[in-house]
């Protein structure tokens, strides 16, 4: 395990100096390093630039380098089970989905010699209960799938963009290695793919766009926050959140007619109120012990989620930035913010340059403070102030990603009244005229 996570921190590294350096060529001072860049690129595809680029490239690049790490783990066996006691995620989500065809409680699993409670709702069932057809290496693949999916819907996504931002998602470290090497983050993975799956279809249906989200958001709840913030920018804005809201609401009723309290407790209860770690600076006070118990501080936080995400509905104007601020706000507020939560942010990437800078700060605070900070020096070792430092220095990063996030929302809601405001004022008609 120790030679793994080296490779992992390896890989890591790997990926965030490029993903700097790809910031660094695309600011006013990066002219030299644009200039070395296009002469390297040219040397490589006889190109200079991205322009050959196409969806597919970047996605089989993904793809094999997904498959070459999980067929590593199941060939050396690091999804099996090390002991009585010691649990794997990935078994577990294997007896989740075998739950369906046995009639069984998917909400509390055995898993390698225990039971364990499995937080996933409906959607993760069905595609737990799709992939355990293929046992273990079926679970990896359905899961990898979603996370390699991300790929093509950030290109269809992106905009005119799309090759330069395609590529620096794919280089982030909130990504591939997350979604890689723990299926944890894999299926975290689905949040921002349902994010962008949603903004992509929404341009042409919005309600079927919407619906399918708030099916997936049975999977994790959290994902109804963005998918509702978004739809107060569509054209039909409260058809197409009562859509989401609805099947959302038919997939709960559907598992609590069938597992009642067995299902509210994993899914929603138990998570509320959820005391381990974090990565922002709840994670102090969960270090320190001075975290208030109970779900008095639960509400409070689920009060100003809906109050951001009311605002954001009735404010913003663009689905990609509503989205983007509503994730990058539940990121602050939530008391449980793990490493693999930090992939919601992903689509963050496509509202501007200033939030790709604070992305990727968060990347490397959180990978060094979950593998090294939290888990060396505090868990084991017993020293808590580096990772609290990290927490804070973390939050700083997440407060700047939101506010540069609103700032370019008012920017852009500034340049679309002058534009409104230089229509109104133009003539309707204009006479040719000769020179």
């Amino acid at each position: 395990m120790t030679i793994y996570n080296d490779l992992n921190a390896v890989l890591i590294a790997c990926l965030a100096l490029p993903a700097l350096l790809l910031l660094l060529v695309r600011t006013e001072r990066g002219a030299g390093l644009r200039a070395t860049l296009s002469r390297w690129l040219e040397r490589v595809s006889g190109h200079s630039d991205l322009r050959e680029l196409e969806w597919w490239h970047v996605t089989l690049v993904v793809a094999a380098g997904w498959a070459a790490i999980v067929g590593y783990n199941l060939v050396t066996g690091l999804y099996n089970c090390s002991g009585p006691g010691h649990e794997s995620d990935i078994i577990g989500f294997l007896n989740q989905g075998r739950a369906i065809f046995t009639g069984g409680n998917p909400f509390n699993v055995p898993d390698c010699g225990v039971t364990i409670e499995e937080p996933d709702g409906l959607a993760a069932i069905v595609i737990n209960a799709l992939g355990s057809f293929g046992g273990v290496a079926g679970i990896a693949a359905i899961w990898g799938a979603i996370s390699v999916s991300i790929v093509p819907l950030t290109w269809a996504a992106a905009g005119p963009d799309r090759r330069y931002l395609t590529v620096y998602v794919t280089l982030l470290p909130l990504y591939f290695p997350l979604v890689a090497s723990q299926i944890d983050g894999a299926s975290n993975a689905l949040v921002p793919a349902t994010v962008l799956l949603t903004l992509v279809l929404a341009r042409r249906r919005e309600s079927t766009a919407t619906g399918l989200a708030g099916f997936l958001a049975t999977q994790r709840f959290p994902t109804m926050f963005p998918t509702v913030a978004l739809s107060g920018s569509l054209r039909r804005r409260y058809a197409a959140a009562l859509s989401g809201l609805a099947v959302f609401a038919a997939g709960t009723g559907l598992c609590y007619v069938l597992w009642g309290h067995e299902f509210i407790g994993p899914v929603f209860l138990d998570q509320l109120g959820r005391h381990s770690f974090s990565l922002n600076f709840w994670g102090i006070l969960l270090l320190q012990d001075w975290l208030p118990a109970g779900f008095g501080l639960a509400a409070v936080q689920g009060l100003l989620t809906l109050a951001l995400v009311l605002v954001v509905f009735f404010s913003v104007r663009s689905p990609l930035r509503a989205a983007a601020i509503t994730l990058a706000g539940v990121a602050l507020l939530t008391q449980y913010l793990s490493f693999n939560i930090l992939v919601w942010l992903l689509p963050a990437a496509l509202v501007g340059a200033r939030p790709r800078w604070w992305l990727w700060g968060i990347a490397v605070l959180g990978t060094v403070n979950y593998n090294l900070l939290l888990g060396v020096y505090a868990w084991q070792q017993g020293i808590l102030w580096p990772s609290e430092v990290a927490d804070v220095l973390l939050t700083v990063c997440l407060v700047g990603l939101l506010v540069d996030l609103w700032r370019i929302e008012r920017a852009a809601r500034a340049a679309g009244a002058r534009a409104e405001g230089a229509a109104a004022g133009a003539p309707t008609s204009v006479e040719p005229t000769t020179s």
